[in-house]
């Protein structure tokens, strides 16, 4: 596992210490989920096509027990529980099952996403994919890596794609009232007219680590849930690409959505983009 930085962090503890620790709780919360991975338990609707299984709310009581107990003074905003932000120091942002209606059908495009910030800012990340044995994982200014079973690890770069004629695109098929998502109007629609081809996966941590790795060229987001998006920012920040909101601003926790790809692609889907604006 690679990281930079040797100084003492908000708690103290090295930048190194507190990376290690980020990932390691992605890591067993994934494990959890592998546990359970064909028994989800209880479903309950939350909102109509929205669902919590059991395991999100074990691992949920996972992930937030151990940050309690490591750093009592913390902040955490986690999917299911709530939480807050908090305005100086540091908060993390967990995801404890992202892609919950693919895990709910045995599928395999599930992850535990965990993100920290300080100040506001994304300084680490992590994205666990139980089902595939990958970690991905950044810290600021460290680089983005993808960890594999047996202790592998590689830097990850985004793709090298020039234009959308010949990017894969992935981004939130499900949502409703964006214009452009449906009939191939607007600049959303633009877009994916001019990809090579679309991407659904159901789950954002994993579509935001594929773009750092280059198996995806653009992922676009256009809600603003923030322990979804937040590790797409880092990752693909850290492996050579850009993460803005969608205008084109540096994405931050108030942004009206996300978009993540390398520079050649990204200033031309905002070209597309603001012929809407």
């Amino acid at each position: 596992m690679s990281t930079s930085g040797s100084s003492a962090g908000v708690g103290g503890e090295t930048p190194r210490e507190l990376h290690e620790f980020v990932c390691d709780l992605a890591l067993r919360a994934g494990e959890l989920q592998l546990s359970r991975y064909d028994r989800p338990g209880e479903i309950r609707e939350k909102a109509p096509k929205d669902i919590v299984t059991e395991v999100d709310l074990l691992c949920e009581d996972l992930m937030v027990s151990r940050i309690q107990e490591h750093y009592p003074e913390d902040a955490i905003l986690s999917e299911e529980r709530g939480g807050e932000i908090a305005e100086t120091g540091r908060t993390w942002l967990l995801d404890p099952v992202d892609g919950t209606a693919n895990f709910a059908r045995a599928n395999p495009l599930f992850c535990a996403c965990v993100s920290v910030l300080e100040d506001g800012e994304v300084v680490h990340a992590a994205v666990a994919a139980p089902r595939f044995g990958d970690l991905y994982h950044a810290s600021r200014g460290g680089g983005a890596f993808r960890d594999f079973d047996g202790g592998r690890s590689e830097p990850l770069e985004v793709g090298d794609a020039e234009s959308l004629e010949y990017a894969f695109v992935g981004a939130d098929l499900s949502f409703t009232g964006v214009t452009g998502t449906t009939g191939g109007g607007g600049g959303i629609g633009r877009i994916f007219d001019a990809a090579w081809q679309l991407r659904a996966l159901g789950s954002a941590g994993i579509r935001g680590a594929w773009v750092a790795a280059g198996y995806l060229d653009v992922s676009i987001g256009t809600r603003n849930t923030a322990w979804d998006y937040a590790p797409t920012a880092l990752l693909v920040s850290e492996a050579g690409g850009l993460a803005t909101d969608l205008s084109g601003e540096p994405w931050t926790l108030d942004s009206d959505g996300l978009i993540s790809a390398n520079p050649l692609l990204h200033a031309e889907i905002l070209q597309i983009l603001k012929k809407d604006s």
